[in-house]
């Protein structure tokens, strides 16, 4: 008798010291899946934009190094010619439409850099209109000063003659290849990376909507293209005008809210983003004909002799609302 009443108190004593932990372990559950589930946010770190827009920007001035038929030109010629200005608060990039040329002679365009460089972050572009026009080869991307291809190049917006898909892509140097099977909206048709100038085709993936490039993109109003270069490799999307989501304008931007992007190049075995991609300059260009645009001019003639004909080029034009860059909080 003696031992079942010491047995009972012992197991009464035992079940009351296991309380506090049964009633503790959904509360530490919940704190964990609440850590899990915290959303990265991001803080407004550069803003290009308005009258200022151009203010820290390097003109390149160089020969083209896709064997364009441009003449790229100072800030202070672009700006003389019109080529570089702000109207209404629209930064505006362009070709020049002016002037008639003679067969083989370079026509006067603009390719701009950002002063400072980046290794990361979200890259918001509000863009109401794209160059279109036989010819044509405009791109909105990033790359280093280093040794091409060695710090890798995103190709964001990119595009020739009057298309009516963007093409993303990413360029490096050897040991990169894009996985596939993400969750994308896009269409990869290619995965090899590694670029040389041989072989440049890169790692690229087809925005399959038909108003993420050329006409059709202009007539909806353009939209917003954005891009998280973060450690879990390099995401893009495209909104519609009429579809950008509202942290977007709100600048409380939410990635996780986006749903799948248009194209991403993930981290890992495949490919370490952080080794192939490093020190970017945003870039903004227009070029004409060269290795893409010239390789595949379909509009009647050659793509010198329409280099020759100013009323080709009246939309060749970039026109930008912002650029806004976030870092993480």
């Amino acid at each position: 008798m003696m031992m079942m009443m010491f047995s009972f108190i012992y197991f009464g004593f035992a079940l009351l010291l296991s309380l506090p932990l049964l009633t503790s372990a959904a509360p530490l559950r919940e704190r964990r899946s609440k850590m899990l589930n915290r959303r990265t946010t991001y803080t407004l770190s550069d803003t290009y934009a308005g009258d200022s827009f151009f203010d820290e920007w390097d003109f390149f001035t160089d020969p083209d190094p896709t064997q364009g038929n441009v003449d790229y030109q100072s800030k202070e010629s672009a700006t003389s010619m019109g080529l570089a200005r702000v109207e209404n608060g629209v930064a505006i990039i362009a070709v020049d439409s002016n002037s008639s040329l003679p067969l083989g002679t370079n026509r006067a365009s603009v390719r701009i850099s950002t002063q400072k460089t980046y290794n990361g972050g979200l890259f918001i572009y509000d863009v109401p209109f794209m160059p279109v026009g036989c010819g044509t080869w405009p791109a909105i991307w990033s790359t280093s000063t280093a040794t091409w291809p060695d710090d890798g190049e995103i190709d964001m917006i990119e595009g020739v003659h009057e298309s009516t898909q963007n093409q993303i892509t990413m360029h490096t140097n050897a040991g990169c290849s894009l996985a596939t099977g993400q969750a994308i909206t896009g269409t990869v048709s290619g995965t090899t990376c590694e670029s040389s100038d041989s072989n440049n085709n890169g790692c690229a993936t087809m925005d399959t909507t038909t108003n993420s490039w050329g006409p059709a993109f202009n007539t909806a109003g353009g939209g917003v293209f954005a891009k998280l270069w973060d450690d879990t490799g390099i995401k893009i999307w495209h909104f519609s005008r009429d579809n950008i989501p509202a942290d977007i304008t709100s600048q409380n931007p939410d990635p996780s809210t986006w749903g799948n992007p248009v194209s991403f190049l993930p981290s890992g075995d495949s490919c370490s983003v952080a080794d192939h991609f490093k020190d970017h300059s945003l870039i903004i260009n227009i070029t004409l004909c060269g290795q893409w645009a010239g390789a595949t001019f379909s509009c009647g003639g050659t793509c010198q002799s329409a280099v020759m004909d100013p009323s080709n080029f009246v939309d060749a034009q970039w026109k930008i609302n912002s650029i806004m860059v976030y870092q993480p909080s």
